[in-house]
């Protein structure tokens, strides 16, 4: 992903200095709430499907970001990087005869959170329509009773954004924006052999919805 990122800052570059556009730069605070559907297939050690259990939740969470972008008075192409966005941790709890109280508790960071998008420049009191491809590693924080984990993953997304940007004569700019995400179906397993309580969870119709405010500098 570092790899990916310096290509693309380095494309951006290119692109600039061969089509003699403006260069812009941003920090932005983001607020926002996402929500998806959770499966978890639970199998016996004869291999048999047991057990499904199916949960909807959602969580809210702020988080710091940075932009660059390349454009001119009609639009431009930008990417984006996130800090990385937790979500709440979800304990269940059993008391087991000799054993205490066995608790599983599991929550994901949302890492390197990238987004590559266009701008499109709305010829109207500083309006502008985003949309994009978006990518994240998935980072599984987790104490199981069975001793079992599950592999971290990645997630790919689409956002589409609508904003207005108001520019000082100085090349500074403060932005308004609220962003749509939608993330492609996930799936993980616990690693364990179908014969031997195989579990595995998937993720799905996940969605999130961001308002942030950011600051920027066009060069």
């Amino acid at each position: 992903m570092k790899k990916v990122l310096l290509i693309i800052i380095a494309s951006l570059f290119s692109f600039a200095s061969a089509n003699a556009v403006e260069i812009s730069v941003g920090i932005g605070y983001n607020n926002a709430v996402f929500a998806a559907e959770g499966k978890e297939d639970g199998y016996d050690e004869g291999g048999t499907l047991s057990e499904t259990t199916v949960e909807y939740g959602a969580f809210d969470d702020s988080y710091g970001s940075i932009y660059l972008e390349a454009g001119n008075e009609m639009g431009s192409i930008g990417i984006s990087y996130s800090e990385t966005i937790q979500t709440p941790s979800n304990v269940n709890e059993a008391n087991f005869p000799g054993t205490g109280n066995a608790t599983s508790r599991v929550s994901a960071d949302f890492e390197n959170f990238v987004s590559l998008y266009g701008i499109l420049k709305i010829p109207f009191a500083g309006l502008y329509a985003k949309a994009g491809i978006s990518q994240a590693d998935v980072i599984v924080n987790e104490t199981q009773r069975s001793g079992n984990t599950y592999p971290d993953t990645d997630i790919n997304g689409y956002i589409v954004g609508l904003g207005i940007q108001h520019n000082a004569d100085n090349g500074f700019g403060v932005r308004a924006e609220i962003q749509g995400h939608t993330f492609d179906d996930v799936s993980v397993n616990n690693g364990v052999a179908t014969t031997g309580n195989h579990n595995k969870i998937t993720i799905s119709e996940m969605i999130g919805l961001t308002g942030q405010i950011s600051i920027l500098k066009t060069f």
